[in-house]
């Protein structure tokens, strides 16, 4: 039709039709590209360039707005994270054609208007997550007309309504407002979104719904997540308009039963496809609690303390899959399935007390196909005898498991009735020796099999005969001290990943190949924390098609020539040989391997990589050598590298390096070389480079060396490729041109935190394209004139930190958006510094911690008309003019705190012009008496902090009708002040430090209930009644105080009825030690914990006992304590599942270790899923020595590089806990880092804290009394 119209040729059209079909195919691939450095800005990254710039990122790249040069090309996506954007500002991507745009990690308070304009027609996606948003930018979004997916996640976003989404009606389909802080859905919110289909509410303060919330509309939708809000009830009659409603979310919640709240006829019946209750409160479900739904078909009650369910709960819900874990049910009646039994498929039964399974559940369930009765207390696979021969009642089964080192020993023959088994997971088999006669009569299909903590010792020949299909095997775990040559034999044309993780006993120590030859067909191959000690040249000559190889976490010493080789081994991408104890690697070690993508070599011993080390390794992208002993690098070690993008020498021995060694390394890529945290003390000239020679290194990272000279052309073979050049914490005394002057195209200098007095006027000549420039925390003086002549791209500079008492005229020049010239010596405003071009494009200055006695007229601050933030607190300004600040229609951050003398002008003068535009005013210790007024009727946070305030009028409340933030703490107050009640957007309030002497139970009400944060810390109290927080119930933050006046306080106590309270901060002032202070329970939802003071000396071990939420963090900051028992706290807290623990810089010389999991999910343990240590006094002993084997534990499950069910990479997650081990100091070991002494010198047990028994045993025992109770 469209051809006929167009009147256009036949052949033609089809030619169109294929470049759209082909435009098509290129968006929608080009994520998929290498990126390379953008052209209208090469520190973002682009999947195409010029005509169109295809996927766009600008991660971790200082930006004050969306770079202008964006609407010079089309776009297809663009990704702004971590970039320190507070504004977006008016047609920032007019031009652009953009399908979808992400805004993630920003401090973003405002979106101009007209931010989107351009889009209308285009824009398809929009996320603006993680930021400072505190309302839906609707203004903003109004043009979008064919925007489908709107995700405003993780905001500060409180309050909706209808017209929040004017201008979406028509188009939006998704719409994520997941973790903000709604805590009510107004009567037709959504009315206006007819087409609607997926709409996320999670995380927020919901305690209900309204009753006609979705009556008239939006009826289309069919995925409602309303997890981890405050429901105690399903809302059945407000969710019954939703006719598509297909996928409902209410985990985490605080629901007690499926009835509904009232027992009123509910007239429609849910027909889902998933519902979700997990970790709620449910303990019963009687008969028929699922009357009120038509169907679902997955259901998960997983996380809830489940004890008793009835018979007939389940009756005609025609559930498939039924998910009951972590429960605490002892016993399965199959009488509660009755309804179900020829629709259930999967029923999923892992860490109850079970002690049997009822063998009902095989002979009456034909459907059923999956059974998982996982870390359960099972003495028997089923409840009473069968006759495993009479197996027509277990054809359907696929997938079994009954794994956990808590289930009794099951000889595998019983389960060989289960014909059509798929896969098999299994522990604790009777037998330590695996044989082929345990297989017999199993079936000759099964593709997966899980011998994960079975204690197995032994594979004998052909133990898997019978069995031929195997693709995956998992034997981690276990204290296998033999494998036959023959073991695998049968399977060898199958299997595909073997994973013997932690699998060999300690007294396994060298590998032989015999058993792997004839896996011709494995792909990933897992041998990681084991003890092996040595490998042969032949390990893995037999398997052609391996690609991941895992053989991090052993003692191997030496890495045999020809272990890996191009004719065994063309199709191999990762291999992973960290945290061994390799001292060198040798010639021909690695090469010619087509493939080969990442190699891991950090954390050994290596010392020396011999000439030809890595040789033809055309396809590999990361190296990494970080943590070793490494003093050089031979010249020849590294050849025909061309594709490397990272090579990470960082935390070694380096005294020098010579750019020749990568001389043919990283051609084709944009190389960047990490070599921080070395001992290098000068950078010499490159004798060994010849003119001709050049390298390809982008980014080079030299910080943390000791580095005080930097010798004449040393950096002349990057001269024509170096981007990023970070120098900071070494030693330099001077910056020159010798130095820096010829770096054509960097974009990126820090040379901050060393001891530079001087930098030379040419120092940067010739460096032209420099955008962001860091020299804070040196000794300057001066700043020459013409340092930075000629700079048309410079956009950030910091020169905080320095002794600079005078700036040159027109030092900056246009394009300039950021300056710090903070903690410096300066007497006046630096006004011509900045020329008119410099003014007009700079948005962020900050002149704090200076001498500035006086500001410009406004008539001079007039050139700055974009600047929006300006921080000036800590000077020495003692008065404010009328209209000082009114020439600065932008604006938005002014921070005047710490001027102790500063005088305001009468009725807010001072502030004129200021009323539209500014969102944060800092006025803290200006030793103010009295409150200033402020008409600013956009202001969002105000501090007054640290003043003489002894009262403040309620009447001033009317000029700050938007405010959200007050901060009135460290003042004169003896009472809460009248004006919180008149702030109607208030969210945060601080009184903290006053001389407030009793809290109420009315001092908080009428006009605290909104409160998401307060602190109340170091109040001198005499009284504090049970009743004053009990009205607030959207309190997600509280800041308190055991205080020490009062002789009795329990803070549990005070908290029960904060319902939403998810974050808890107790600062400790006057007391040596918490106990009892802390014994209670905790509101459901909360899941931080934080202890602060200095004067905290001990913590009980029951503190965490009233903790309900699965997943917890807790941080001990800034505290006197030097032993923390984190095993007992944890052995207290049943609730608590995985931990993560931060105890960085407090007074530490011992913490105990709290993990109790052998992994991540085991049922009633708890697994550690973060520690940070540094900055304390550690005794470094076998009492920390539990730090290393947990360590291995994370990087065995939770920093998989490979996933092998995926079948693709995983990026490494581990760095940060690594690093934190590094910078944490072992005292009684001269400050060495601890996880060198970790590696090198503690010797504790390499796997004892794996396998012991201790656990098992007593759950056990205590199951053999639960059995013998029954049945007696």
């Amino acid at each position: 039709m469209l051809l006929l119209r167009m009147n256009l040729h036949p052949s033609l059209g089809l030619l169109l039709t294929l470049l759209c079909t082909l435009g098509q195919l290129v968006h929608s691939e080009s994520s998929n590209l290498r990126p390379a450095p953008c052209h209208f800005n090469p520190l973002c990254l682009c999947t195409s360039t010029y005509l169109d710039y295809g996927y766009v990122t600008c991660n971790d790249v200082p930006l004050t707005q969306i770079t202008p040069g964006l609407n010079d090309s089309n776009v297809y996506t663009i990704e702004f994270h971590n970039n320190g954007m507070r504004f977006i500002q008016a047609r920032a991507l007019e031009r652009t054609g953009l399908y979808k745009l992400i805004v993630r990690g920003n401090p973003l308070v405002k979106i101009h208007d007209e931010a989107f304009f351009g889009l209308e027609k285009h824009l398809k996606e929009l996320e603006i997550a993680q930021t400072d948003l505190y309302e839906v930018p609707s203004r903003s979004l109004r043009h979008l007309q064919h925007l489908k997916s709107l995700n405003l996640s993780h905001n500060h976003i409180s309050d909706i309504n209808a017209d929040s989404w004017r201008g979406l009606e028509s188009s939006l389909r998704t719409l994520i407002l997941s973790y903000n802080f709604i805590s009510s859905l107004p009567r037709g919110v959504f009315n206006p979104l007819t087409e609607l289909t997926q709409l996320d509410l999670s995380g927020n303060n919901l305690l209900d719904i309204e009753p006609d919330l979705f009556l008239a509309g939006p009826s289309r939708i069919n995925s409602l997540n309303l997890a981890d809000n405050l429901f105690t009830n399903i809302p059945y009659h407000e969710l019954a308009p939703l006719k598509f409603l297909h996928h409902l979310d209410l985990s985490y919640n605080s629901i007690f039963e499926l009835r509904p709240s009232e027992l009123r006829d509910v007239r429609t019946r849910l027909t889902l496809d998933t519902l979700r209750l997990d970790y709620n409160r449910i303990m019963f479900l009687p008969g028929g609690s699922f009357e009120f739904y038509s169907s679902v078909n997955k259901t998960y009650f997983n996380g809830n303390p489940l004890q008793n369910i009835n018979a007939d709960a389940f009756y005609n819900a025609k559930i498939r899959e039924l998910y009951l874990v972590d429960c605490k049910l002892s016993s399965i009646d199959p009488a509660i399935f009755s309804g179900i039994e020829d629709t259930l498929q999967v029923l999923d039964l892992t860490g109850n007390n079970l002690t049997s399974i009822p063998a009902e559940l095989f002979e009456q369930f034909h459907s059923l196909r999956s059974l998982v009765v996982k870390d359960n207390t099972l003495f028997s696979l089923f409840d009473r005898e069968v006759n495993v021969y009479d197996n027509s009642h277990q054809q359907n089964l696929v997938d079994f498991d009954i794994s956990g080192d808590t289930n009794y020993p099951v000889p595998l023959q019983e389960y060989r009735s289960m014909h059509n088994l798929m896969k098999l997971s299994v522990s604790r088999v009777p037998k330590q020796v695996i044989t082929a006669e345990d297989f017999e009569g199993f079936n000759v299909d099964l593709e997966e099999i899980d011998f994960t903590h079975s204690h197995l010792r032994g594979i004998k020949n052909n133990a898997f005969r019978h069995i031929r299909s195997v693709k995956h095997m998992d034997l981690s775990n276990n204290f296998i001290t033999s494998i036959d040559s023959n073991a695998f034999q049968e399977v060898g044309h199958s299997l595909i990943s073997l994973s013997l993780s932690h699998a060999f006993s300690k007294e396994y120590g060298a590998l032989s190949n015999a058993f792997f030859t004839p896996l011709s067909s494995l792909k990933y191959l897992d041998l990681s924390y084991n003890s092996l000690h040595s490998l042969s040249e032949s390990t893995f000559s037999d398997n052609p098609e391996l690609e991941v190889v895992e053989l991090q976490d052993n003692h191997i010493g030496s890495i045999p020539r020809g272990l890996f080789t191009e004719f065994n081994h063309q199709r191999l991408q990762q291999v992973h040989f960290s945290f061994n104890e390799i001292s060198h690697i040798s010639s021909q070690c690695f090469s010619e391997l087509p493939h080969l993508e990442k190699l891991y070599l950090n954390d050994n011993r290596i010392g020396r990589i011999d000439k030809h080390a890595l040789v033809d390794l055309r396809a590999l992208e990361e190296l990494t050598l970080k943590g070793n002993k490494l003093r050089d690098i031979s010249y020849e070690a590294f050849q025909n590298i061309p594709s490397l993008r990272l090579l990470d020498l960082s935390y070694n021995e380096m005294n020098n390096f010579d750019f020749a060694v990568l001389d043919q390394v990283g051609r084709l890529s944009n190389l960047k070389v990490n070599l921080s945290h070395n001992e290098i003390l000068a950078l010499h000239k490159n004798l060994s480079y010849s003119d001709s020679e050049g390298s390809n290194i982008k980014i080079l990272d030299l910080s943390h060396n000791n580095i005080s000279h930097i010798g004449e052309e040393y950096f002349h073979p990057v001269i024509n490729t170096l981007t990023h050049l970070y120098l900071s914490h070494n030693s330099l005394s001077k910056a020159t041109r010798n130095a820096f002057g010829s770096l054509h195209h960097l974009e990126w200098l820090d040379i901050s935190a060393n001891n530079i007095f001087d930098i030379d006027f040419d120092s940067f000549k010739n460096t032209h394209r420099l955008q962001v420039f860091y020299i804070h925390h040196n000794h300057l003086k001066d700043i020459p004139r013409d340092l930075f002549h000629g700079f048309q791209q410079l956009r950030i500079v910091d020169l905080s930190s320095n002794w600079i008492r005078a700036l040159p005229d027109n030092l900056f020049s246009h394009g300039i958006e950021r300056v710090s010239l903070s903690r410096n010596q300066l007497a006046v405003f630096p006004i011509q510094p900045f020329t008119q071009g410099a003014s007009s494009t700079l948005m962020d200055l900050d002149l704090s911690h200076n001498y500035i006695s006086n500001l410009q007229s406004p008539e001079q601050f007039s050139r700055f008309k974009n600047l929006m933030r300006l921080d000036l607190s800590y000077n020495r300004i003692m008065r404010l003019d009328d209209s000082n600040f009114a020439t600065l229609p932008h604006l938005a951050f002014l921070d005047l705190g710490h001027n102790r003398e500063l005088a305001f002008e009468p009725k807010g003068r001072s502030f004129i012009g200021l009323d539209s535009s500014l969102l944060f005013l800092g006025l803290r210790n200006m030793s103010l008496g009295q409150m200033p007024e402020l008409p600013l009727s956009s202001l969002l946070s105000l501090s007054i902090s640290g003043n003489r305030l002894s009262s403040i009028p309620a009447e001033i409340a009317s000029n700050l009708s938007s405010l959200r933030s007050l901060d009135l703490s460290h003042n004169d107050l003896t009472s809460i002040p009248m004006i919180i009640h008149a702030l109607p957007n208030l969210k945060t309030l601080s009184i903290a430090s006053n001389d407030i002497g009793s809290l109420t139970n009315l001092s908080l009400v009428g006009g605290a209930e909104q409160l998401l944060e307060l602190d109340i810390t170091s109040l001198p109290l005499n009284l504090f009644e049970s009743g004053t927080l009990s009205k607030m119930h959207s309190l997600r933050t509280l800041h308190i105080s055991p205080y020490a006046s009062m002789r009795v306080i329990n803070l549990p106590r005070l908290l029960e009825h904060l319902r939403g309270l998810r974050n808890l901060h107790v600062h400790v002032d006057g007391r040596q030690s918490l106990g009892e202070e802390l014994r209670g329970e905790y509101p459901s939802k909360m899941r931080n914990l934080t202890l602060s003071g200095k004067s905290l000396r001990t913590v009980a071990n029951h503190v965490l006992q009233g903790v309900k939420f699965p997943s917890f963090q807790f941080t001990l900051h800034n505290t006197s304590v030097e032993s923390l028992p984190m095993d007992q706290m944890l052995l207290s807290a049943p609730h608590i599942r995985n931990i993560s623990i931060d105890v960085r810089n407090n007074s530490l010389t011992e913490i105990f270790n709290p993990n109790t999991a052998e992994e991540p999910g085991t049922s009633h343990r708890v697994f550690l899923n973060e520690l940070f240590l540094a900055g304390n006094r550690w005794t470094c002993d076998c009492d920390i020595g539990w730090v290393e084997v947990w360590l291995r534990k994370v990087r065995q499950y939770r920093c998989r590089y490979f996933d092998p069910a995926a079948q693709h990479a995983l990026p490494p997650v581990c760095s940060a806990l690594n690093d934190d081990l590094r910078l944490a100091a072992c005292h009684n070991k001269r400050d060495e880092p601890l996880l060198d002494v970790l590696k090198q010198e503690l010797e504790c047990g390499w796997g004892a804290a794996a396998h012991g028994p201790k656990v098992t045993l007593g759950l056990i025992v205590t199951s053999v009394v639960v059995l013998l109770l029954a049945r007696f």
